[in-house]
């Protein structure tokens, strides 16, 4: 038997995929390097923030002058291969 869920917080969940699909995708089509690091940079924060930790571990700078970017690319490149089955899985 399938456990009940709070089905307002799926949808404030989803919300926030959306979002962050949305941020990504605007600093993804700017040709601004700032503006592509102020994206990822941002996201990055607001992630972590939401871990408790508070200190400010990313500041918004241009994308060619983020450290690590090979590493973050090939974890990211994981996680959306593992996420593949996301998009058709369905509660039984």
């Amino acid at each position: 038997m399938q456990e009940p869920f709070d089905l307002a917080g799926v949808a404030q969940a989803r919300k926030c995929l959306a979002l962050i699909e949305q941020i990504a995708a605007r600093g993804a089509s700017s040709l601004d390097p700032a503006h592509v690091g102020y994206a990822l940079q941002e996201l990055s924060q607001v992630l972590i923030e939401r871990t408790g930790d508070q200190r400010r571990r990313f500041e918004p700078i241009p994308a060619d002058q983020i450290a690590g970017l090979p590493a973050l690319l090939k974890e990211l490149e994981f996680v959306d291969w593992c996420s593949e089955d996301l998009q058709v899985s369905r509660l039984v």
